[in-house]
């Protein structure tokens, strides 16, 4: 069976969980944010730290720190929205305090229900920009997305 990205939603919340599992990122107030295009990439990277050896002449790596992903997430123009008007806002906000829930829901219009994959991450919204305007374009925008904490999967509660 192929699997692809069609029918995920994406919810945003405007604070942090007070625990970075399920239940914790349950008791937030979600939002859809209808309209989007691309989905952020979520994730931590490492940062390497590099111990050379003289006499062997060869420079090993060790795993560093972990730092959540930089990344975009896209949209098209939906008036009114008012998860794009949260979005909005939060990454043109000094802080930017944004959860995000990226949920392949089976309910009517991809809604979530009980049971449905889902995809945690809190983190900061940033760099709002609108797109730009040509004949190929459509009206929408693009933000930034930095993840400061690990990602949480699991399943929408009962």
């Amino acid at each position: 069976m192929t699997q692809n990205h069609i029918g995920k939603t994406i919810w945003v919340a405007t604070a942090y969980p007070a625990t970075n599992d399920v239940a914790g990122f349950e008791a937030l107030t979600w939002v859809e944010a209808k309209g989007n295009i691309t989905l952020p990439q979520l994730g931590i990277t490492h940062s390497m730290i590099d111990i050379p050896d003289l006499k062997t002449g060869f420079t090993s790596a060790v795993k560093g720190a972990a730092q959540g992903v930089d990344t975009t997430m896209t949209f098209r123009e939906v008036s009114g929205d008012t998860g794009q008007t949260n979005l909005k806002a939060q990454a043109v906000d000094n802080d930017g305090v944004l959860s995000v829930r990226i949920v392949n829901g089976t309910g009517t219009d991809n809604a979530p229900q009980a049971g449905d994959a889902v995809e945690y991450a809190q983190g900061i919204a940033h760099s709002f920009q609108p797109n730009q305007g040509d004949n190929n374009s459509y009206e929408g925008f693009q933000a930034g997305f930095r993840q400061n904490d690990f990602t949480v999967t699991g399943t929408i509660p009962v």
